[in-house]
């Protein structure tokens, strides 16, 4: 039996999706890909419309074969067309020698952090003495706190602040904010102070987006008017509107620990329950006197509706569009499979915008979805419970089993850590989630009369607030969260195929896949041993690059031992975001942090005494502002100095005290000083690495 003809859309998107992954390493000249692309398909026209009399039958694979390399090309043209860095009009390629003044359209809302306002510029013009020049490209914008000009969507602002280059990441293994936001065409930014933006218009942005944000921000409103604040308040805002800003740390460790954050992001889970709503609601419209297709445009209708009051969030788009094939397929009466659907909206995505692919959303929801569909299926054949609630109670078991399932690599390998308790904390939080959409729409709908609203809002509180000591309950059980896992993308890969193929033996029962199942567990068994033995034997010093501070690290095996100035010592956390995911993939257990003015002669590893180190019959001097260098004519014989804290030697001195010696800039030193280092060692021809210029510095001693 053929089976591949019943999916003709993944059929579509599967070469297309290899073509935009293609794309990421290669990307040759949009205009040769489409005149590859255009012979191939007059020849596939050519074949399809002479074939029958030229090919015979049992050569047919060739014009799938075309088809297959045409929608690959399209996808590799569509991908390298999307970046707008490439384009001829964008401002980077904009560089007169004169100051520019910069004008464009905040195309996102504006969102409050720790230190700043941030928010999405699109850059359309250019003035430069008085001559316009028309630009194109996004850029990341920072105002203060206390800047004089509020800024909302839709308005038009100038500037001449210079642009600078998003940078890549200074720390190994740290997470790649320039590469997230180049997914989103977005390489540069600008931080502008305050009273040096100017407002010269309104209303200039997209106005369905405009009406979105405004009807969020009115509901958000409608919360603060019911005295609905703090945590309750950040919580319903995520739940309800998809609007997750207000979230404090604690809330996402908390939700993130137990397993339930992703009903706090609003996506396919909650526009299902919207969908659902919508069909109970309109149930009347099924009756013969009323046409056809008006229930399915009241459903759509919902829907999107839904989707407005979020933000046209890009989740919820993606659970709104696939819902809406789904409408739209029960409503002229097409069994088309559920493959089809997702791939179709999968496909129109990523036509739309084909770098989403790379977004861990995309992954996470496709993947989810899909574990659903496949396995929850299989899952039930082995047992059904009779009776509603004890259906009920299963179904949302295996449901959440099969999303975890097909969600957990790809979760393991982005986030390193798993909640152990999931079927707990859904069995609790989904039908909690389904109550609060419920009341929410109640209470949002209905605000308008008081004594309503006000019972709504009580009801909602105390949901919310049921709901957070549930998930705070489960967070902390012991042993409720696996943390500080790591999964390559190998690893990733064949755990996924894995899982293929032992579904594919539960399915069939065919002898087939068992020597499949073996050599992908030899192959996942080899890349652990790799990684192990990588870990087990690895030797090597990093100069980490953290902002005003110093931090160097000594790593034997899984040992490590961290120097740190003062300020790290009684901040460590400072140091969470730039070496987490390096601890994590080096294996690093436990660390050691020590005072870069400490002696330890008699560490395992370690040899530190007055800024003079052995690791490895390596010998590192590190000068401090503490540091007495020797009696004039008296030398250090050192492989490395380290300088930090913006010790007041210069290059020339450094190079008598410590001949042959390779120096190390630290970022504790001011960037003014430390490039006045860097240019006087070049001019003495010795060997300098800045870490302001170049990022941390990383010296590895495995052999």
């Amino acid at each position: 039996m053929r089976v591949w003809p019943k999916y003709p859309f993944v059929r579509l998107l599967l070469p297309f999706m290899a073509g935009i992954l293609i794309a990421r390493w290669l990307s040759p000249e949009p205009l040769l890909l489409l005149i590859v692309g255009i012979v191939l398909f007059l020849f596939a026209a050519l074949i399809h419309l002479t074939g029958k009399r030229y090919i015979n039958y049992s050569r047919r694979w060739i014009f799938g074969l075309l088809l297959n390399i045409i929608l690959l090309l399209f996808g590799w043209l569509r991908m390298t067309l999307s970046c707008e860095l490439d384009h001829a009009h964008h401002f980077s390629h904009f560089s007169p020698e004169e100051g520019v003044v910069w004008s464009g359209v905040v195309i996102d809302q504006p969102a409050l952090r720790a230190n700043s306002i941030r928010f999405t510029l699109k850059i359309d013009r250019g003035f430069v003495s008085e001559k316009f020049y028309k630009t194109a490209g996004k850029l990341m914008v920072y105002v203060p706190h206390d800047s004089l000009v509020p800024v909302d969507y839709g308005d038009r602002v100038v500037f001449s602040e210079p642009l600078s280059r998003i940078k890549e990441p200074s720390n190994p293994d740290e997470f790649n904010y320039a590469r997230y936001l180049a997914n989103k065409n977005v390489f540069h930014q600008v931080f502008i102070p305050a009273g040096r933006l100017l407002v010269t218009g309104k209303n200039n942005g997209n106005m369905l987006q405009k009406f979105a944000y405004d009807v969020r921000n009115r509901f958000m409103s409608i919360f603060k008017r019911y005295d609905i604040s703090g945590k309750e308040f950040a919580i319903a805002s995520a739940l309800l509107i998809g609007y997750d800003d207000m979230l404090d740390p604690e809330q996402r460790r908390q939700f993130s620990g137990a397993g339930a954050m992703h009903i706090l992001c609003v996506s396919g889970l909650h526009v299902g329950i919207i969908f659902l709503i919508a069909d109970k609601l309109f149930f009347f419209l099924r009756r013969p006197k009323f046409p056809t297709f008006l229930r399915p445009v009241f459903i759509i209708a919902a829907i999107w509706l839904y989707a407005l009051i979020t933000g046209l969030a890009p989740s919820v788009m993606r659970a709104a569009l696939m819902f809406t094939l789904v409408t739209i397929g029960g409503s002229l009466n097409r069994q088309s499979h559920i493959f089809n659907t997702l791939s179709a909206s999968a496909f129109i995505l990523l036509l739309l915008n084909p770098a989403m692919l790379w977004e861990v959303g995309f992954q996470l929801s496709y993947a989810a979805v899909l574990g659903i569909v496949v396995f929850q299926p299989q899952f039930k054949r082995l047992y059904s419970p009779v009776g509603k609630l004890p259906s009920y109670i299963w179904d949302i078991l295996l449901v959440s089993l099969a999303a975890q399932l097909a969600t957990a690599p790809v979760s393991i390998m982005y986030f390193h850590q798993f909640p152990n308790y999931f079927l707990l904390t859904n069995l609790l939080v989904i039908p909690l989630a389904g109550l609060l959409l419920y009341t929410g729409v109640v209470f949002i709908f209905l605000s308008f009369i008081p004594l309503i609203g006000k019972f709504a809002a009580l009801i909602l509180v105390w949901e919310i607030k049921f709901l957070s000591k549930s998930v705070a309950f489960i967070e902390q059980l012991p042993g409720a969260v696996s943390r500080d896992l790591y999964l390559s993308l190998p690893g990733t890969l064949l755990l996924y195929i894995l899982i293929i193929a032992l579904l594919g033996w539960w399915v069939s029962r065919r002898k087939a896949w068992r020597p499949v199942i073996m050599i992908v567990l030899l192959l996942i068994a080899i890349d652990y041993t790799r990684i192990s033995v990588h870990r087990a034997t690895q030797h090597m010093v990093v100069v980490h690059h953290i902002h005003r501070n110093s931090a160097i690290s000594f790593i034997h095996g899984k040992k490590h031992l961290l120097l740190t100035d003062s300020v790290l010592t009684v901040f460590p956390q400072k140091l969470d975001y730039s070496l987490q995911n390096f601890r994590i993939k080096a294996g690093l257990r436990s660390t050691t942090a020590v005072r870069l003015d400490s002696a330890l002669t008699s560490h395992d590893m370690l040899y530190l005494d007055r800024g003079l180190a052995l690791f490895h019959n390596k010998r590192f001097a590190i000068v401090s502002s503490g540091h007495r260098l020797p009696e004039r004519g008296k030398q250090i014989k050192v492989n490395y100095v380290i300088l930090t804290s913006n010790v007041r030697y210069k290059a020339a001195e450094l190079a008598t005290y410590f001949p042959e010696a390779e120096f190390i800039i630290d970022a504790s030193n001011s960037y003014r000083r430390a490039l006045q280092w860097s240019e006087d060692f070049h001019k003495l021809n010795i060997n300098c690495y800045n870490i302001h210029e170049k990022g941390a510095w990383v010296f590895n001693l495995t052999h």
